[in-house]
């Protein structure tokens, strides 16, 4: 471990400037005389990333979410003290390892609302890795980490300390990017906002919550270097080292697999296992197995034997190789909880607490109290605790004597009572899925009790989803990731653990973020804009490629299968198949079983070519996996579409639109698909007429309705209805299919009975066989 600490003084502006320069094997950073960053240099490389004039700081104290930068800095030996205005000072214990520093804050004066290390500015900017903390171009990778759950990766705006947005460890500013950490001093109480919606909520201070303690690491490599980095500083310095099957689960080629969503039972676990095991499938994860969060009671009509039951699928699954794991919303305390009923835990996070102004009996619905302050915002429970009572009310007064109106007494099953005056009465805090939330102590063992469900059923999978419950305590990101941390040494085996929200001190434990739900529209449609934005995320953050939920049905046709594995196949993305037992009767099952094996075997055994994969992250571009023998061939489609909207007509003149394409290279005449959306909010298509090359003509007797989708495809005369949500209506018999067409140009006549003051269009999208490309044999 070798390093140069150099102190160089000159006179400047009346006083001592120490200028520090530390080499590590990799790289030199120079701190100026306000510990800021005046030299960046990466070995064997003569660029100085550094922003003249304009370095940053290593550590600012925060006065009221104000930055208060560093007067001096003084070093001796491995100790840094900085002073500040108002006569205060900060010590930094400085530790150089082999490739990156550690900085410690070791002390610091009192009355300090937080701190915050950095921003580190640099001109780096073609790559921001905006929640792990590292921004790189193609030749070096600057990072910070934040290296214990009190120092959280991020700017600090707001009390709390809770980083709502997707990350702003690293920042992409107008000279490059900026890099910085905080830490919020939440020894003493404080009254803030909380979770970006609780205006002046008590939070009582907790002895773990000081500033003293908190630490970064800073490392300068080239790009390829920084996962192994990654991995050193989180081994070296004891953060959550997270292993799957004997390897770091960061670069473990298990990451990011997909897997399969659904409600299984002791009864139906070996169908779903099954099925799996077909579809290559990493694991299979339960949707939704809980009647309650906090104590996560199992179901009594899926597993009537509880534990045992679940354990019994957990077994199974693990005898077959997969993993198996299950869902729940993290710190969402469900009101059939017994931390809620019938005596209600007194634990639960309160928005403020005041009293009641005279005595009340069981069965009054006003209750009198002091002031109105915690009372006036409307939320999803409207609900306040007194002793060992739960109450629900309309609302309170506008002037003194404040009450509580419309008071609905013992709810969620717990006992009216009378009460006497000057008692406290607390209003909760709650959630639009009508759930309460556990304050900072009562949050632990809420972690603990999940971790006793792992680590009694063998489960190991898990996401942290409704993460951001964790803010309802008042201790922000330091909330968040003691949850997870918690859980996490508490498990006692590995655990692939997704989650819904990303964090820089998390990323340690989360394997994956499958973002993109299939309840918002069509198999194609639903979040789709969101799934493809997502992955661009993902790998600036080293994390794998997710497309999200995919929900199969017993209607869901093999074309759009197709379609999402051709995505997955561009961005190496791993998803979740939804198949819940009705989606089983698929009649075209096999079919799409075989699609799933086949773009899976290509994608992992990388038969796709560099350019392939660029074009398949193109969401408009159709492509289908086929198969011979043991060949597989990319069959690439070209798409137009073409939109017509109802328009006002003369007497006599006709409706019909004309639209020009040019087929693609195939010798071969091709079968095209055509596609008719109803395109709108309301109004319908009626009867509609399609033409092709002045010949052929199609009358479809059918009336869509805005947001239907008529479908006509292949060699048999018939189409098939969709309705907005993608849900497979009816096939509708048509005179004839639609003709081969050569390569070449072609015209498209449609034309049919719209009403123009309607917002509906029909949006007509033709398909063709572009090129067939055999792959090469895999790796």
């Amino acid at each position: 471990m070798k390093y140069l600490l150099l102190l160089l003084a000159a006179a400047f502006s009346g006083h001592c400037v120490l200028a520090q320069q530390i080499k590590t094997d990799n790289f030199t950073v120079t701190f100026n005389e306000k510990g800021g960053i005046s030299s960046l240099l990466l070995k064997g490389n003569a660029t100085d990333y550094a922003v003249p004039g304009n370095g940053g700081y290593l550590l600012q104290l925060v006065d009221s979410l104000t930055p208060v930068p560093p007067t001096g800095v003084s070093v001796n030996k491995n100790t840094i003290t900085l002073t500040y205005p108002g006569n205060r000072k900060a010590v930094v214990k400085l530790t150089a390892k082999k490739s990156y520093l550690r900085f410690d804050l070791a002390d610091i004066s009192e009355n300090v609302d937080a701190i915050t290390w950095g921003p580190f500015n640099s001109s780096i900017s073609d790559t921001i890795g905006s929640y792990i903390g590292v921004v790189r171009n193609k030749d070096i990778a600057f990072g910070i980490q934040g290296l214990n759950t009190k120092t959280s990766g991020g700017e600090l705006i707001n009390q709390e300390g809770a980083i709502f947005e997707r990350g702003t460890t690293a920042v992409a500013k107008p000279f490059g990017s900026s890099l910085q950490a905080f830490t919020v001093n939440r020894l003493h109480d404080r009254v803030i906002k909380v979770w970006d919606r609780w205006p002046a909520v008590p939070v009582k201070g907790i002895p773990e919550g000081g500033l003293k303690g908190s630490a970064i690491a800073l490392f300068v490599c080239p790009p390829a270097m920084a996962m192994t980095l990654l991995h050193d500083i989180t081994k070296n310095e004891g953060m959550p080292y997270d292993r799957w099957k004997n390897e770091w689960v960061k670069t473990s080629p298990e990451s990011g697999r997909p897997y399969m969503i659904t409600n299984f039972n002791v009864n139906n676990i070996d169908t779903f296992i099954n099925y799996a095991l077909r579809m290559g499938m990493a694991g299979i994860y339960h949707e939704d197995p809980f009647e309650t969060w906090g104590h996560f009671v199992l179901k009594s009509s899926t597993f009537p034997n509880g534990i045992k039951d679940f354990k019994t699928c957990v077994d199974k699954a693990h005898a077959k190789g997969l993993r198996l794991g299950f869902h729940t919303l993290t710190t969402f305390l469900t009101t059939n909880d017994a931390y809620v009923t019938p005596v209600p835990d007194p634990g639960l996070a309160k928005a403020g607490t005041d009293k009641i102004t005279a005595s009340i009996d069981a069965a009054a619905t006003e209750i009198p109290v002091a002031t109105s302050t915690y009372f006036t915002m409307r939320s999803d429970l409207n609900c306040v605790q007194i002793g060992d009572e739960l109450i629900r009310f309309m609302q309170v007064s506008k002037e003194a004597p404040y009450k509580l109106t419309g008071c609905v007494r013992g709810a969620f099953g717990t006992k009216a009572a009378a009460h006497a005056s000057g008692v406290a009465i607390s209003r909760l805090v709650d959630h639009g899925y009508k759930v309460l939330f556990p304050d900072w102590n009562l949050q632990k063992k809420v972690a603990a009790n999940i971790a006793q469900f792992i680590n009694q059923t063998g489960a190991d999978q898990m996401d942290f989803d409704g993460h951001e419950g964790t803010y309802a305590n008042g201790m922000g990101d330091l909330s968040f990731n003691d949850f997870a941390e918690t859980v996490f040494k508490l498990a006692d085996h590995p655990v692939v653990f997704g989650s819904s929200r990303s964090n820089h001190y998390f990323w340690r434990i989360n394997n994956y973020l499958n973002w993109g739900e299939p309840w918002y529209g069509a198999f194609r449609e639903s979040q789709s804009d969101l799934r493809i934005q997502n992955q661009k995320y993902h790998e600036e953050n080293y994390m794998p490629n997710m497309l999200g939920w995919f929900l199969i049905t017993a209607q869901t046709n093999p074309d759009d299968i197709d379609w999402m594995l051709a995505r997955a196949a561009g961005y190496n993305a791993g998803y979740a198949l939804v198949v819940r037992r009705e989606a089983l009767a698929n009649p075209r099952m096999e079919e799409i079983i075989t699609l799933i094996n086949n773009w899976t075997d290509a994608q992992r055994s990388g038969r796709f070519t560099t350019e392939q994969k660029n074009w398949m992250r193109n969401p408009a571009n159709e492509a289908r996996l086929t198969s011979s023998g043991k060949d597989l061939f990319l069959n690439r489609y070209s798409t137009f579409k073409f939109e017509y909207q109802a328009k006002r007509l003369q007497p006599g003149e006709p409706n019909t639109a004309r639209y020009n394409f040019t087929s693609g290279s195939s010798a071969q005449p091709q079968q095209p698909q055509l596609v008719l959306l109803a395109k709108g909010e309301s109004g319908s298509i009626v009867n509609p007429v399609i033409e092709l090359d002045n010949a052929f003509h199609l009358e479809i007797p059918v009336t869509l309705e805005a947001g239907q989708t008529l479908v006509i495809h292949g060699k048999e005369a018939v189409a098939a209805l969709y309705n907005a949500r993608g849900q497979f209506v009816k096939n509708i018999a048509i005179s004839q299919p639609l003709p081969p067409l050569s390569a070449g140009a072609h015209e498209l006549a449609f034309e049919a009975t719209m009403d123009p003051d309607q917002p509906v269009k029909a949006l007509i999208t033709v398909s063709l066989l572009d090129k067939t490309e055999k792959l090469p044999a895999g790796k």
